[in-house]
């Protein structure tokens, strides 16, 4: 449930633990895991597939309708606040993919 996991990050972030420390933490006791590695790899795929016709700028709300028909009406919801932890825990990766607001 996005509204869920929007709740949550910010209730950790108010107190200051990184809920995505740490694999065997509360995400992963509530069946939450590996949940944004697996989106980040999927967020990465498809922004590769999509660079040359947007040339590397996605609207993350664009992105979000796209993976949801990419992941099926089974998967779990996601929306724009997914993609940003989804984009946060790949950090490591580089400056490679990461997310601008635009004014």
């Amino acid at each position: 449930d996005p509204q869920f996991r929007s709740k949550f990050n910010t209730m950790c972030s108010s107190i200051g633990v990184d809920p995505l420390a740490s694999r065997k933490g509360l995400w992963g006791a509530l069946g939450m895991g590996d949940f944004y590695y697996e989106l980040g790899v999927q967020l990465v795929q498809l922004c590769l597939e999509r660079r040359k016709e947007s040339g590397g700028l996605d609207r993350a709300d664009e992105l979000v309708a796209l993976l949801r028909i990419r992941r099926g009406p089974k998967a779990q919801k996601i929306d724009t606040d997914d993609i940003e932890c989804a984009v946060r825990n790949l950090k490591d990766l580089g400056k490679s993919l990461e997310i601008l607001t635009l004014q």
